[in-house]
């Protein structure tokens, strides 16, 4: 077994794997770099979320109909507190 053909013949394969990784660490700093600028769209520099638009109108729905629910709760309490009250006269 000659050690110097097989560590010429591996030279293409180290290199190939060198390659691979240096690409890969590039690909992932291109990736994070295009988060990063994505995230600078989403959170404000004193890190509050900055809501989209789609996502204020999805809250104020759900604000109002919680709302509409607490009204709706509330009546009934004060119906029932109402009817307690004649039952106890």
């Amino acid at each position: 077994m000659d050690w110097t053909k097989i560590g010429t013949s591996m030279i293409p394969l180290v290199l190939g794997a060198l390659w691979w990784v240096i690409s890969s660490i590039q690909a992932t700093n291109a990736e994070l770099s295009a988060l990063r600028a994505n995230m600078m769209m989403l959170i404000d520099p004193n890190g509050q979320i900055i809501p989209s638009p789609g996502n204020a109108l999805a809250r104020q729905a759900l604000r109002e109909d919680l709302m509409k629910s607490i009204h709706d709760m509330q009546v009934r309490i004060k119906l029932l507190e109402a009817s307690n009250n004649v039952r106890q006269q």
